[in-house]
């Protein structure tokens, strides 16, 4: 009767072997399964496929999330320092802009006391 390991003790096993140590279970995992190595393709072996080909095929993988093994997460892009600092300083030109225009329309004191007490019992 075989001792089952848990699954972070399996992982950390896995990941301290070496990389030919890995290949030769993954093989021998396969022959006690009856499977081969190769592409899956009778008569067609790993080496005979166009590189350009595989590229393409992943390319056309990469269009269709449902194709993919894990899903990937979209996330919000920040706002950029850039946009926000010049909106800051448009905002800041336009309320600037609209004073000049104000005490030069009005350069009296008076006359903007007056305007502005009209402004407030404005019926």
């Amino acid at each position: 009767m075989a001792v089952q390991e848990s699954n972070e003790k399996r992982k950390e096993r896995f990941k301290a072997m070496s990389s030919a140590e890995r290949k030769a279970l993954i093989r021998a995992k396969m022959k006690a399964e009856g499977l081969q190595e190769g592409s899956g393709v009778p008569g067609k072996d790993l080496f005979s496929y166009d590189q350009d080909e595989i590229w393409d095929l992943i390319q056309v993988t990469s269009c269709f999330p449902e194709m993919q093994t894990k899903p990937r997460t979209m996330q919000k892009k920040a706002p950029s320092k850039k946009r926000s600092l010049i909106a800051w300083i448009m905002v800041s030109l336009a309320l600037t802009g609209g004073m000049v225009l104000y005490y030069r329309q009005y350069p009296s004191l008076e006359i903007r006391r007056e305007l502005s007490v009209d402004g407030m019992f404005a019926d």
